[in-house]
């Protein structure tokens, strides 16, 4: 994941983004991945950091050499699978979601007092964790992906 520069930003409030792309997921890149198994790509925290708030865009939607109907990107953390971003379809055979915001736990719920106005990670050694999983219906593995791309949006004030 980079951090934006001020021209990349534009008029973003957004601060990092990371875009996956389905060749992200072949086997040469993930080893060999059985049907339906989820995929999980980390990103560090920085101490101090404050997550205001997380999004995505899905620039190309995911599809699949076999069967496959269903693909969900979660985006959390280390405590909470769906903490930002809660389960959103990015499979062409799905009813895609072309961009998702603050949807998560975190935010739906109403989190704890530590995460209404954003989290604040204070311990070293946190991860965002973006959760890839093809969904039931269609068995496939994420190495089968041929097609697809989405960008993930963080807002991070650093301490």
């Amino acid at each position: 994941m980079s951090q934006l520069t001020v021209n990349e930003a534009g008029n973003s409030t957004f601060t990092d983004s990371i875009t996956i792309k389905s060749g992200d997921f072949a086997a040469a890149v993930i080893g060999t991945k059985a049907d339906d198994a989820t995929h999980t790509i980390s990103y560090d925290i920085p101490q101090g950091a404050i997550v205001q708030k997380v999004a995505y865009k899905l620039n190309e939607a995911f599809d699949d050499s076999g069967s496959g109907i269903s693909l969900t990107l979660t985006v959390g953390d280390d405590d909470t699978a769906a903490g930002y971003i809660g389960a959103s379809q990015l499979h062409l055979d799905g009813t895609e979601v072309t961009y998702a915001y603050n949807d998560g736990s975190y935010f739906t719920t109403g989190g704890d007092a530590n995460t209404v106005n954003g989290k604040l990670y204070t311990a070293d050694g946190k991860e965002f964790k973006l959760l890839f999983t093809p969904g039931a219906g269609g068995a496939y593995s994420l190495n089968e992906l041929n097609a697809g791309s989405v960008t993930v949006f963080f807002e991070m004030a650093r301490l």
